[in-house]
């Protein structure tokens, strides 16, 4: 459903060349090059970026519907989930063991509603 080769060679040379990112950021990065080389040739309407590793719950689990610019929507949604939510995930229980401790920041942040959040 991809738009042709371009599309996918775009993204092969953003994965690539993004490979000292975290997966998160290298698979979005991914995504951001497909899109600027046309993307799903039926037109835009989503975008996902889900992880899973080692616990039972995502790492990443971020997912966009019923956009006009559904990458960018994205792109914009991880970039406050890096702030707001991924510390939060870091203090969840883990498989392996007790949960960490969320740092005293984090804590505070998290007492905010997510508009005061900084």
């Amino acid at each position: 459903m991809l738009l042709g080769e371009a599309t996918l060679l775009a993204m092969r040379a953003a994965w690539k060349s993004n490979a000292e990112s975290d997966l998160g950021e290298r698979l979005m990065r991914t995504l951001e090059a497909g899109d600027r080389a046309g993307g799903d040739f039926r037109g835009k309407q989503s975008a996902a970026l889900k992880i899973m590793d080692k616990e039972w719950y995502p790492s990443v689990d971020l997912r966009v519907d019923e956009h006009t610019e559904p990458v960018a929507e994205l792109r914009r949604v991880l970039n406050i989930a890096k702030v707001q939510l991924f510390p939060f995930i870091e203090g969840m229980p883990r498989r392996e063991g007790a949960s960490r401790t969320l740092p005293e920041e984090v804590t505070r942040m998290l007492l905010h509603s997510p508009t005061d959040r900084r």
